[in-house]
């Protein structure tokens, strides 16, 4: 009885020895260190743009945003982080999932304001849901708030032009004719 006993209390320390030690080891991405997201992403990147011209590896994609967000959320110092966050957002919009190409965009608009691009992350949020999306209402907010934070950004004039085709329901097809007899 007491041998039975004592294989059972040894039993029991085995199996919470092998519990605690497959719960400490690293989970992946959520546990990566700065240096290894950053490296990570640098491989992705470089294996994505070789498979231009073939079709989208989903795989590789996920992968890539769920590392640039986990770097952007973990480590927002890192100056890469927007810059991942901004590449994230292209490969989504690419890949067809415009809704989460906005937030990505958004979240350098938010957390990011100081990083070269995020005007354009706005600017692009304003785009997707107008071409993408199809939502004219959303576009004109994204292009004013855009106009209100960026007035005298380059890309300024064409937030304005925008928002006044919005607001008068022109199509593509009317604006293109309309450049076709501007041209003549």
């Amino acid at each position: 009885m007491k041998t039975l006993r004592r294989s059972f209390c040894y039993t029991i320390l085995g199996a919470t020895i092998l519990l605690w030690a497959c719960s400490s080891k690293p989970k992946g991405v959520e546990t990566a260190t700065e240096a290894q997201l950053v490296s990570t992403l640098g491989q992705l990147e470089s294996q994505l743009r070789e498979s231009i011209g073939t079709t989208l590896d989903t795989t590789k994609i996920n992968t890539f945003v769920q590392n640039a967000k986990t770097l952007a959320e973990r480590f927002p110092q890192d100056s890469l982080a927007p810059l991942y966050l901004f590449k994230a957002a292209e490969l989504r919009h690419a890949s067809g999932k415009w809704a989460e190409a906005i937030d990505l965009w958004g979240t350098i608009d938010t957390k990011f304001k100081n990083y070269q691009r995020s005007p354009e992350a706005l600017f692009m949020q304003g785009f997707v849901s107008e071409n993408d999306l199809q939502d004219r209402k959303q576009a004109i907010r994204y292009y004013e708030v855009f106009l209100a934070k960026h007035p005298e950004h380059p890309m300024a004039d064409d937030a304005r032009a925008l928002i006044e085709n919005l607001k008068k329901g022109i199509t593509d097809q009317e604006l293109i004719e309309q450049f076709e007899q501007q041209q003549q």
